[in-house]
């Protein structure tokens, strides 16, 4: 697996791959605006360049908040996930920052258990802050503290 920045060239592969995997998804749009606010844009490809995985997150004064991560299907479990996380803390510990933050659907049981897994803890709830097909759904406020 390969990891690097996000490039222009890469967002309308990284939109689609969203638009596939994500209920309500990110438009080209807004990928090219976290771009173009220097916000931390990587993606992880297989050796042959097929995008697999992206992540973006964007500075607030001493945190860093994860905006969206996404795998695609076919290589979820292969750590995709947690090279590109791993990649964001690692970040904000070169910023020094002093916190990363993220909210993950509450249904998302895979989600929290990798984010367990890497040292976030749950600090609150955010109510109908999903929406989709069946109505709204409460995110899990998820938060790791930068040593």
């Amino acid at each position: 697996m390969i990891l690097r920045d996000l490039e222009d060239r890469d967002v309308p592969e990284v939109a689609a791959l969203d638009r596939l995997i994500n209920r309500k998804s990110w438009s080209e749009a807004q990928f090219f605006e976290e771009l173009r606010l220097g916000s931390l844009c990587r993606i992880a490809m297989e050796p042959a360049g097929a995008i697999i995985g992206y992540l973006l997150a964007r500075p607030l004064t001493d945190e860093w908040h994860l905006l969206t991560l996404g795998v695609a299907p076919t290589h979820r479990g292969a750590g995709v996930a947690s090279a590109l996380t791993g990649e964001l803390i690692r970040h904000a510990v070169a910023t020094h920052a002093r916190i990363v933050l993220l909210e993950v659907r509450a249904s998302n049981q895979a989600a929290r258990k990798l984010y367990l897994k890497l040292g976030f803890i749950p600090i609150g709830r955010r109510k109908n802050y999903y929406s989709g097909p069946q109505g709204t759904e409460d995110a899990i406020v998820m938060s790791s503290p930068i040593r």
